[in-house]
């Protein structure tokens, strides 16, 4: 009951594991590991697969554990903002060699550990092109880096013929980039007409017509206007993630993780209406886990592997190349 207790789990005693959402589940998992009161702790990849309101759950109980009950870990992880506040020393490995040991502020400002190398990225009007690549792969970095919101040592960022490389993400959103994050997508508070309202904050003119424009992708938000989005199912508040982002009616929606913590249903529906989205005019790049589902919709493919351009092609290409078949979509 401590352990339940100390880890917030205590209201789900009598609940069966399997019912539990990924955080849930490792939460459960940590304390199942405390039961033997161990001298230290491994973690891999703890964060994987977990939104940000429950990873910041998870994160809180190991500071705890740290901090009240001198637990010692040592962790995998390819979030560095999420062990940015964990963690005291971080080792950098690449290709089984250790490239640095030092504090998180050194190993971002070192150039030796330079997440995207030598990659290059490309989207046409209305096409939908997927970036999949293992974890650690480089693909959420190099979404952010196209977003500006982390800074490129070397490169351009190119929108429609006007270099932007060094526009703030505010300056892109009005040069027509939307983008969706994978986690803290939605203000949980607001409704989701509100939601929708503050995705067409640089728009003077009324918002009206753009609102009408989400409601008729995704009728289900239509019937849950006044809802506050927070009482949402996850695939309902990625729908309002993407609504607000389309309410500037983007050049080039970006989405990152969009199918992350949804069930297969919800993530085909979605699926369908990204390509729906891509045939009214608007460029798709996304960053997707499920890479299989992702290229079967794609016009094109960048496959990534440690912040590298491994394979470049078709969608439907890719699925049935034999070398990315046995490395990225499991034979």
């Amino acid at each position: 009951e401590e352990v339940m207790d100390f880890l917030q789990l205590k209201h789900l005693a009598n609940e069966y594991a399997g019912n539990l959402s990924g955080g849930q589940k490792k939460l459960l998992e940590l304390g199942r590991t405390m039961m033997v009161n161990p001298e230290i702790i491994l973690l891999d990849e703890v964060g994987a697969g977990v939104n940000r309101t429950l990873l910041n759950t998870i994160g809180d109980a190991i500071l705890r554990l740290n901090k009240e009950l001198n637990y010692t870990f040592c962790m995998i992880e390819h979030d560095i903002d999420f062990i940015s506040k964990l963690c005291d020393p971080v080792i950098v490995m690449a290709e089984g060699s250790v490239l640095m040991t030092d504090t998180i502020s050194q190993v971002r400002q070192n150039e030796k550990v330079d997440i995207i190398n030598s990659c290059s990225l490309g989207v046409k009007k209305g096409e939908i092109v997927s970036i999949v690549g293992p974890n650690g792969a480089g693909k959420s970095t190099a979404m952010k880096a196209i977003f500006g919101l982390l800074p490129l040592r070397k490169g351009r960022v190119i929108l429609d013929g006007e270099d932007i490389t060094f526009l703030q993400p505010q300056e892109r959103v009005l040069k027509g980039m939307g983008f969706v994050p994978q986690n803290n997508n939605i203000f949980p508070s607001l409704t989701v007409q509100e939601n929708l309202e503050m995705g067409a904050f640089i728009k003077k003119e009324s918002c009206n017509e753009f609102v009408d424009y989400i409601f008729n992708i995704f009728p289900i938000l239509k019937d849950k206007r006044f809802q506050q989005a927070g009482e949402l199912s996850g695939g309902q508040r990625q729908q309002v993630a993407v609504g607000r982002a389309l309410m500037i009616k983007p050049k080039i929606l970006m989405l990152d993780e969009p199918s992350a913590g949804v069930s297969p249903i919800v993530m085909e529906e979605l699926f369908s209406k990204i390509q729906e989205i891509a045939k009214q005019g608007t460029s798709v790049l996304m960053v997707e886990q499920n890479a299989k589902q992702a290229l079967k919709i794609s016009d094109i493919g960048f496959v990534l592997s440690q912040g590298m351009n491994l394979f470049t092609d078709t969608g439907e290409a890719l699925l049935v190349n034999k070398e990315v078949r046995q490395a990225f979509l499991g034979g």
